[in-house]
């Protein structure tokens, strides 16, 4: 039995290649003609809220709070542009073909799963891993400790170490016994040397 090595998707596995609230403005642009600040704000507030109280539809509810354009349109169209401007990080394939060979690997995302696995196959490190599991999958957030524990369901480990580049996956990890190593940029090359 090997030790599972977990990675976040988002500012880990995969970074946005310029800000989110450009992506929300060109969304807008594409879907109602124009973009107004007070949209992009309205958006992000409500939307954000509502996700982190997990509501089933917060993009949908972002765009309500709107009020202009379809809503079903806007969440399609901003799904889009998402896998569009998501990047993996230099050299990640070759770092992950790699890791497998040692490690069992999979994803905790704090995400919409439809959204999160469809960026994920977007740029085809899916079919790297053993499981990927997200935040509303499980009802929680990390760093609570439910989406952790589902990932010890779902992979058989020796031991877990979770990569990623925010508080709440280093907290998170660290709050069930996992190590954590907070992820800054490049490839996961150097990841095998610290992992024990």
């Amino acid at each position: 039995m090997s030790r599972a090595l977990v990675f976040d998707l988002d500012g880990t596995l995969l970074a946005f290649d310029r800000p989110y609230g450009a992506i929300l403005e060109e969304t807008f642009e594409e879907c109602v003609g124009e973009s107004r600040d007070e949209w992009v704000e309205t958006y992000s507030e409500t939307s954000f809220e509502r996700f982190r109280r997990l509501d089933p539809e917060p993009v949908r509810a972002g765009s309500e709070a709107v009020g202009v354009g379809n809503p079903d349109t806007l969440a399609e169209a901003l799904l889009e542009r998402e896998i569009a401007a998501s990047e993996p990080p230099s050299g990640p394939h070759a770092d992950l073909d790699r890791l497998a060979a040692k490690y069992r690997l999979g994803v905790l995302t704090n995400g919409l799963p439809d959204w999160q696995r469809a960026k994920l196959r977007a740029h085809d490190p899916e079919r790297q891993f053993d499981a990927v599991v997200t935040s509303y999958e499980v009802g929680a957030h990390k760093p609570d400790p439910a989406p952790f524990r589902e990932v010890e369901r779902r992979i058989e480990g020796t031991g877990y170490a979770m990569v990623g580049d925010s508080d709440e996956d280093v907290e998170g990890a660290h709050g069930v016994g996992w190590d954590a190593f907070r992820y800054d940029g490049g490839g996961f090359g150097v990841l095998p040397g610290a992992v024990g």
